[in-house]
């Protein structure tokens, strides 16, 4: 195992690119990091790593019983959960400020996977479901797949996390109202709309008043853990006053230290069931793996570093494998709670596993008082924490500047809330994928023309004050040349040619963006130097890569177009050539002009009567 060394002070980064467990200590270890951070640990952090703890684990139980439950699984599963995963990340992981352990959006998926499972095998398919992705994300980790990433962009996400907020919020209506209902979230929340007649006043009073309460403590006292206070609250009242028989209630909960044992150990056919849970586990991988990364990437780089997105793999398949063999569900990053360490001054690793110490406290000690906390109580939680994931900021955004990544993130959406959650991360890479075909075959072209500084040469239809030279086309090809849009470049200087006014002497493309080529490209390239031959038109190649010049010379192109280092060159050759030529500014190319440009002309044009 390598050690390296860093300067000093807690997140440091290492030369591996991981925020590792040395941040604190100032020591790395490639494959522990968290056992560095024991190792190197100070007395000065022990104070601001206990509070971050504490108000970790006020947070944290009442969402692992509110997400246990939201994955059809008893109250304990959530902390058996947590317990594991934070003691695994904790030694594992990358990132000092990722807190991993039960989620909204997996538990949702995880309750899609046991769908089909009798309820009484749920936390024992669980398990094995925990276990199945610790093994996929080994084999990342052991393949170097990070490259999966980039399946998953952010638009991706944020679409992903909305139609699962509102996935979550649909499955919670049933308990916020007391309406039974069955069926998918989505048939669950048109069942109680529609039945709303029966709604159990109780239940809803409870729910509405539980929210206000979050809400309220949320805005005026932040630091307070508000659901944990309003829960407590809403059991000592339900308890108190004798109202589980008006509220359905959580019950009797199981406490106790849970061992570590495989979920396969005493079945029948242990592998039954193991098989049809391949699919889910790979799919929530890859979920955990792109979330978490980007919750902890987002962490660090509010300090100045970076998270080893490698590292990630081990850490998150720690996190999984502890949770599975503690009896709990898969795990994966919080973004509130990652921020709620940060925001409460962690500053070391270790306040996870202060936090795992509390989650102990509360299996041996404080699970018997549970049993009447209200499921109407514990709704409102998760609809208030899944609204969260419905980022109508982190849209409006999209929209603002790129539309195309707005409609990435709507159709993500909308393939979750039609077909489900984990089908709705296919439709995003799928789309994804597609928006990439897109851009491939349909790439960015321009005409170009030489601005104020010198040899700098922009889009005229940005840059109005842009220099062109009559009979000369500089034009700017954005994509490497390939068999799916060779036909784009020879289409569009066929277009220039014929457009142009005064004609056509000389066409100059600028290919430092054509940074690999194909024979269909060169076939097309030798039929676009046919065309310009055809109309007396000479064609030249700036800034072309070396592996496109040794194609070009492998299928002779060398011998029949003009190649130049720059753009430049290329335009003093032909100003050389022609002395007599001054050079114009005039609007964008017709074929590039605006919406509004069109408008302006077509008036004018009607206005002089011709």
């Amino acid at each position: 195992m390598t050690i390296s060394r860093a300067s000093s002070g807690p997140g440091l980064a290492t030369n591996q690119g991981s925020v590792a467990g040395g941040e604190a200590a100032g020591v790395s270890w490639s494959a522990v990091p968290g056992w560095a951070a024991l190792r190197g640990y100070r007395r000065a952090w022990l104070r601001p790593d206990l509070l971050a703890a504490l108000s970790l684990w006020a947070v944290l139980v009442p969402q692992a019983f509110a997400y246990a439950q939201l994955a059809g699984l008893p109250a304990a599963s959530g902390l058996y959960t947590a317990l594991g995963a934070m003691i695994g990340y904790a030694f594992f992981g990358g990132s000092r400020l990722l807190n991993v352990g039960p989620e909204s959006s997996v538990a949702i998926v995880v309750a899609g996977a046991l769908a089909t499972v009798p309820g009484s095998e749920h936390p024992v398919m669980a398990a094995q479901l925990a276990l199945l992705i610790a093994v996929f994300l080994m084999i990342g980790y052991v393949a170097r797949a990070g490259v999966l990433m980039r399946l998953l962009s952010t638009p991706v996400l944020t679409g992903y996390l909305a139609g699962s907020g509102v996935v979550i919020i649909a499955s919670q209506l049933s308990k916020a109202t007391g309406i039974s209902a069955s069926g998918t979230p989505v048939a669950k929340a048109v069942a109680v709309l529609l039945s709303l007649s029966d709604v159990n006043v109780w239940a809803l009073g409870c729910a509405l008043l539980t929210a206000a309460g979050v809400l309220l403590i949320g805005h005026y006292a932040p630091r307070l853990p508000g659901p944990l206070i309003v829960l407590i609250v809403a059991t000592a009242a339900v308890a108190l006053a004798g109202l589980d028989d008006r509220l359905d209630v959580l019950g009797p909960a199981v406490g106790g230290l849970p061992m570590p044992s495989l979920p396969w150990t005493g079945l029948t056919n242990p592998l039954a069931g193991t098989v049809q849970l391949i699919g889910p586990a790979l799919s929530i991988a890859l979920l955990v793996y792109a979330s978490s990364v980007l919750t902890a990437r987002a962490m660090a780089a509010k300090e100045g570093k970076d998270v080893d997105a490698q590292q990630e793999f081990l850490g998150l398949a720690a996190a999984n494998a502890a949770a599975g063999l503690l009896g709990g569900f898969p795990a994966n990053g919080s973004d509130s709670r990652s921020a709620l360490l940060a925001g409460s001054g962690a500053r070391t690793r270790m306040a996870g596993l202060g936090a795992a110490a509390a989650v102990v406290l509360t299996l041996l000690v404080l699970m018997p008082l549970i049993r009447d906390m209200p499921q109407a109580a514990l709704g409102a939680v998760i609809i208030l924490t899944a609204a969260r994931l419905v980022d109508l900021a982190a849209l409006r955004r999209l929209w603002r500047i790129h539309r195309t990544d707005f409609v990435l993130a709507a159709l993500t959406a909308l393939g979750v809330l039609a077909f489900g959650v984990l089908q709705g991360i296919v439709v995003g890479v799928v789309v994804s994928l597609l928006e990439v075909l897109r851009r491939a075959v349909m790439p960015y072209t321009a005409v170009l023309g030489r601005t104020g500084e010198e040899h700098a040469y922009r889009d005229v239809a940005h840059h109005r004050d842009a220099e062109t030279l009559p009979g000369l086309v500089v034009y700017r090809f954005d994509a490497p040349l390939f068999f799916a849009n060779a036909d784009v470049l020879r289409t569009e200087l066929q277009r220039l040619v014929t457009d142009a006014d005064p004609p056509v002497r000389q066409i100059v493309v600028d290919a430092e963006a054509v940074y690999d080529m194909d024979t269909t490209g060169a076939e097309v390239l030798h039929r676009v130097v046919d065309d310009c031959d055809r109309a007396g038109v000479g064609l030249a190649l700036a800034r072309t890569r070396t592996s496109v010049r040794a194609l070009m010379h492998d299928t002779g192109l060398h011998q029949r177009i003009r190649l130049y280092d720059r753009v430049a060159e290329a335009v003093a050759a032909y100003r050389t050539e022609h002395p007599e030529l001054q050079p114009v500014v005039r609007p964008a190319h017709p074929h590039r002009r605006s919406v509004l440009d069109r408008l302006r002309a077509l008036l004018a044009t009607r206005r002089s009567g011709t």
